[in-house]
């Protein structure tokens, strides 16, 4: 079978989705998220409190300045 890619823009669309799968008419698959090339070239992950923490710094930089 063929498959393509659909954006959906409404709700209803996804509920119509599913009752055609349910029909067995289509079968919906999630597709892989991509990730960034640039993700691979980080040397070192932060864990999400560093980056929790960085994002504050930064948050009260922006709110300093104004």
């Amino acid at each position: 079978m063929e498959r393509i890619v659909i954006e959906l823009t409404n709700q209803k669309a996804y509920r119509l989705l599913k009752e055609l799968e349910e029909l067995n008419l289509i079968k919906m698959m999630k597709s892989p998220v991509k990730l960034s090339s640039l993700r691979k070239k980080i040397q070192t992950p932060m864990s999400e409190n560093k980056i929790d923490t960085q994002l504050e710094k930064l948050r009260n930089e922006w709110r300093r300045d104004t």
